[in-house]
């Protein structure tokens, strides 16, 4: 037992050495970032200019919550800077921490070529402390296969007020998917696959179907590509777009079934490993629908011709439905569970609609403006139109002797106001730039923020030349870029893209 003395000296050290260890902070005070021995930032040079990887020590990836950078905008530009995040999720399936080296290593993507680009590096841990850096990357020139995109023709720039469009998404003929900025600078491009026509960027990587064989390619932001076959013997290839679907990719496919070609008129959900989830055949959801009515669909439905030839087809989550283009025909919504078709929008001079009782019954009346013919590249804007590119091309597959509808000489973007109680459609926007531009093929319009959108001319000036328009619902032009074309090989489709807020998972 301690003598009073000897217990009053050992009380007064503890009580001092509490208030040392207390001065002077322990690791238990230290936040995860500051004890995440992070260091010197190194890097190398990625697949393209538009692309480094980045390295520096990391001391418990298991305390990390994300990864984020932003790129500065180059002097004279004003597209907002890139912003990216990498959620560990994401960096976890890359493999992206070595734990014997303590070492994190993931890519940059959107960098400027040929440019010396000031780089802010967030690390985000999970207690919510932060770790920020800052690096320059210097990128050499670009000299692959999208070199048409590196010096556009500026028919007008952007200037400081924003178009509601800061990024744009290319699909195209050439190379993987492009990324270009509103002020007309490349900033993302890959050198495989060879053409991106049927493409989407996903939650984690852009994804690419074949056009000449039945293999889905996932192509990483670092360019690098894997690729996966699709698990239905039947279907040959894709074929025009690649959108978001219920739970997968929506793929345009084309199929061989008992020696038959079934040509752009197939539509499946697939995953990302390439398993079909669900399909909807049209030749034969129509067929049952014009039998039903009692109509023949013989002289419509046409297996080994490209009687419905399908180039965009989408989901609304909404109501649980599809919406699909075809370009021979019109729009068609299906239900998502059923195949059951709800309406049908399209020209009323052509063969479908003249010579078939059951599908002028679906049929939607239009109300006013101008009804899509040949139309590409469907959207459903946030309050609820359907916006389209408006081609104006009759059909090019109509049997002998049957109406192939109206031909226009210009084309426009269009937004139809659809009432399905009354069953009209109504064109509540367009802009035809005073009937001075036609893009027969391919092309697309989208909203970007809320009256403005970014609309993509294909094919003008008989397949020689293509343009980048953003316009708003006034009609005020933000920017216009144009590019040398072979049909749709430089610009198939544009869709903007927030690569200023990006988030792989």
């Amino acid at each position: 037992m301690k003598s009073p003395t000897t217990l009053l000296l050992w009380i007064l050290m503890t009580v001092l050495q509490t208030v040392l260890l207390s001065a002077c902070g322990s690791d238990d005070d230290e936040t995860q970032a500051e004890r995440a021995g992070i260091g010197a930032i190194a890097q190398a040079a990625g697949t393209t200019p538009f692309v480094a990887q980045l390295s520096y020590s990391l001391d418990n990836f298991a305390h990390l919550d994300s990864v984020h950078y932003a790129i500065a905008g180059r002097p004279g530009s004003y597209s907002l800077p890139v912003g990216v995040t990498y959620d560990r999720a994401w960096l976890g399936r890359r493999a992206a921490w070595d734990a014997s080296a303590k070492r994190i290593a993931f890519p940059v993507f959107g960098l400027y070529a040929n440019h010396g680009n000031a780089i802010t590096l967030t690390t985000h841990f999970r207690d919510g402390s932060t770790h920020v850096a800052q690096v320059t990357v210097a990128t050499g020139p670009y000299t692959g296969p999208a070199t048409v995109y590196s010096a556009p023709e500026v028919r007008k720039a952007r200037g400081a007020a924003s178009p509601g469009v800061e990024y744009m998404l290319i699909k195209n003929g050439l190379t993987a998917p492009v990324i270009l900025d509103s002020d007309g600078q490349m900033r993302w491009a890959g050198s495989t696959p060879g053409d991106s026509f049927s493409s989407l960027l996903g939650a984690d990587a852009f994804y690419v179907g074949d056009q000449d064989a039945p293999l889905l390619h996932q192509v990483d932001v670092d360019g690098s590509v894997r690729s996966s076959r699709l698990d239905d013997p039947r279907f040959t290839s894709f074929h025009h777009d690649l959108a978001p679907g219920k739970t997968g990719f929506l793929a345009e496919l084309d199929a061989e079934v008992g020696g038959v070609r079934l040509i752009e008129s197939i539509l499946a959900e697939i995953d990302i490993s390439g398993r079909v989830l669900k399909e909807w055949d049209l030749g034969q959801i129509f067929r049952a629908t014009m039998r039903a009515a009692g109509d023949n669909p013989d002289n419509f439905v046409r297996d080994g011709i490209d009687w419905f030839h399908m180039n965009s087809a989408i989901y609304d989550a909404h109501d649980n439905s599809l919406l699909i283009s075809s370009r021979e025909n019109f729009v068609v919504k299906l239900d998502y569970e059923t195949g059951a078709i709800r309406w049908l929008l399209g020209d009323t001079s052509k063969h479908w609609y003249v010579n078939y009782p059951s599908l002028r019954a679906l049929a939607l009346r239009v109300t006013g403006g101008k009804a899509p013919i040949g139309q590409h590249s469907l959207s459903v804007a946030p309050n609820r139109e359907l916006l389209l590119f408006n081609n104006g091309l009759a059909s090019l597959n109509s049997p002998a002797g049957t109406p192939a509808g109206e031909n226009r000489s210009y084309s426009t973007p269009s937004r139809y106001a659809i009432d399905e109680t009354a069953r009209t459609a109504r064109e509540v926007w367009t802009w035809d730039a005073n009937r001075e531009l036609l893009s027969d093929v391919c092309s697309s319009a989208y909203e970007g923020a809320t009256g403005q959108h970014l609309v993509a001319y294909a094919s003008l000036l008989a397949n020689t030349l293509a343009r980048l328009v953003a316009v708003d619902s006034a009609g005020q032009v933000a920017f216009d870029y144009a590019y040398p074309t072979t049909a749709c090989t430089t610009v198939f489709i544009a869709q903007p893209l927030r690569l200023e807020d990006l988030r792989l998972r």
